[in-house]
């Protein structure tokens, strides 16, 4: 018997889920961005600007998508504060382009983010949270957290310019209280710069367009990376395979116990098999190369709850 989330069949596509603009922080215009990003090599993009919600239907091509959405945040006592960003589609999207917030914010709304998950829910969106480690919350006050999509176990910002962007435990904490979600990689790009490009999803999906890009990453039919690339995970009659372009390392991570393989000579393993002892809730791989770039594969989970 076989269990996967990535698709056996379909195309990957790289996108970027956190993404920021002039149209607030950021320093490029939308169409610039778009544009960078497709110059890259990346498939999609979402504009994910803090407090203004944007769609750009102008800046997808049919070779580049680009989703709507946002990003919301709490500041909490001790300095510390939730960021949330929302994505959607753009035919099921309700909320309006460039919309502000304005009555929300006066009318206090969107003050806890058990509600910024729900009126994301409610108007056709989707919810990531965002940056963990960045933001100084403990684990305890969001692994309960029910409704989002994922979390970023990678924001390629906050690593490269605060090394505090790789919020692993954090995700391990969601998945031993046996909260599935899944785990992204972002840039949260301000500015298109050499080092600002770094995190990024492989989707695996089986029609390129915004409604089967959202619904094979609802699958888990995509992986996280800081750079490596996977080619596919899955277990079989016990066993975990799997396959990705040449690193150094492969782990595999259960809730008790684990494994890993090491090259000494480099950037060598191409595969790995884990053999499961049967009591395990889930299994999931992170790969790392010899420049200590990760990619992370969703959680195959074992038993039903």
């Amino acid at each position: 018997m076989e269990k996967r989330t990535l698709y056996k069949e379909g195309t990957y596509k790289k996108g970027n889920l956190h993404t920021h603009t002039t149209w607030s922080d950021g320093m490029h215009t939308p169409a610039g961005t778009a544009k960078h990003y497709r110059s890259k090599g990346y498939d999609f993009l979402a504009l994910t600007d803090h407090w203004v919600y944007g769609i750009h239907p102008e800046l997808n091509r049919d070779d580049f998508l680009v989703f709507p959405g946002t990003e919301l945040d709490i500041e909490l006592p001790g300095r510390k504060d939730h960021h949330l960003v929302g994505f959607g589609l753009p035919e099921t999207n309700r909320i309006p382009e460039h919309y502000t917030f304005e009555e929300e914010r006066r009318n206090g709304v969107l003050t806890t983010a058990e509600r910024i998950i729900e009126y994301f829910g409610q108007r056709g969106n989707v919810t990531l949270y965002g940056h963990p480690y960045w933001s100084k919350i403990d684990s305890t006050d969001i692994k309960y957290l029910q409704g989002m999509i994922g979390m970023e176990i990678y924001n390629h910002g906050s690593e490269f310019f605060g090394n505090n962007g790789n919020s692993e435990t954090y995700f391990d904490h969601f998945l031993f209280v046996r909260n599935k979600i899944f785990c992204f990689a972002t840039d949260d790009a301000h500015n298109i710069g050499e080092h600002d490009l770094g995190g990024f999803i492989m989707v695996k999906t089986k029609e390129f367009t915004h409604r089967g890009i959202l619904e094979a990453i609802k699958d888990g039919s995509f992986y996280a990376s800081s750079g490596p690339l996977l080619h596919d995970f899955y277990v079989e009659d016990g066993v975990a395979h799997v396959t990705c372009d040449p690193c150094q390392h492969i782990y595999f991570q259960t809730p008790h116990r684990g494994d890993c393989l090491f090259s000494e000579e480099g950037d060598c393993l191409t595969e790995g098999s884990f053999t499961l002892n049967g009591d395990e809730e889930y299994v999931r791989v992170t790969i790392k190369n010899s420049r200590g770039q990760k990619a992370w594969t969703q959680p195959i989970w074992l038993w039903l709850f």
